[in-house]
């Protein structure tokens, strides 16, 4: 290296460090440069995955997005562990001793970081067997959001306020997740007992078919009338569902209610609402008390 410099740049005197930091240098750009390769591969690597339709689409795209993460977490890991031996063997350090005192602090943390084992472990078959992925809403426990982010020890997910929760993959014990491959739509529709059902059961299959039609984007498939539901204090619940892509059944939900509200209006067909009333007696003795 120091006849390389002296050759190359005309260098009469080369210290005797500069060699070792260029070496150092060097194998940090490398590092940096194989991470940023590394990432770059993953970002395309749903463009090679072959899908059909648009929710395969979507889902191969979660799942990359997924991996590329967790590989990147991971190869991150392993370059600045490469990059600390390099820079250690260059200042004069032996790293084999390095390595094995390395190995036995290891084994001696192992035994005190089993839940993180267990999270690394937990988080393999997350992966594995795609339970979710980045893009997803899922609900852990008394937690439900969308997943932000993915690692092997921990799922962070971020709820509709804007709260961010960590969870440590090996506490999982059960997940539900809201936007796997497709997801459904379901409105309940109270009209007061007096209505003519059939009548409602037409205007609500206008309103599907015109909604199928117009966002053949977001309903999949022509929304159903299931029928009724419930025979409620306020009026008979009638369902109605239809399949959607994922998340997009919230935005179809909230429409479908508006063109709902609308049309009965126009149809005349009632809406029950609940009315309480309140009756006040006055306290017996309470005007003598007053005097």
């Amino acid at each position: 290296m120091p006849e390389f410099l002296k050759q190359t740049f005309g260098i009469a005197y080369v210290p005797a460090w500069l060699p070792i930091v260029l070496r150092i240098g060097l194998t940090v750009i490398a590092a940096i440069l194989f991470l940023k390769l590394i990432d770059s591969a993953l970002r395309r690597l749903r463009s090679l995955i072959p899908v059909a339709d648009t929710i395969g689409f979507h889902r191969a795209e979660q799942r990359a997005e997924t991996l590329r993460q967790i590989v990147r977490s991971v190869t991150k890991v392993v370059l600045i562990v490469v990059v600390l031996l390099e820079t250690a063997g260059e200042l004069g350090y032996d790293t084999r001793t390095l390595l094995a005192t390395v190995s036995i602090v290891g084994v001696a943390v192992g035994f005190g970081a089993q839940s993180l084992v267990k999270d690394v472990i937990a988080g393999f078959f997350i992966l594995l067997e795609d339970q979710y992925g980045v893009g997803d809403v899922i609900k852990v426990g008394d937690h439900s959001g969308v997943v932000e982010r993915m690692s092997m020890r921990a799922t962070v997910l971020r709820n509709l306020e804007g709260q961010v929760h960590v969870i440590p993959n090996g506490n999982i014990q059960t997940v539900t997740v809201l936007t796997k491959e497709w997801a459904r739509a379901v409105v309940d529709v109270t009209v007061g007992y007096r209505e003519n059902l059939e009548k409602v059961f037409r205007v609500l299959e206008r309103i599907g078919d015109r909604m199928h039609e117009e966002w053949p984007d977001r309903v999949t498939e022509k929304p159903t009338i299931l029928g009724i539901e419930q025979l409620g204090q306020d009026g008979v619940v009638i369902r109605c569902v239809t399949k959607t892509p994922p998340m997009k059944q919230w935005d179809v939900m909230r429409e479908w209610r508006r063109r709902i509200k609308e049309e009965f209006e126009r149809q005349g067909i009632e809406i029950p609402v609940t009315q309480k009333t309140v009756i006040i007696q006055p306290v017996e003795g309470s005007e003598k008390s007053r005097r």
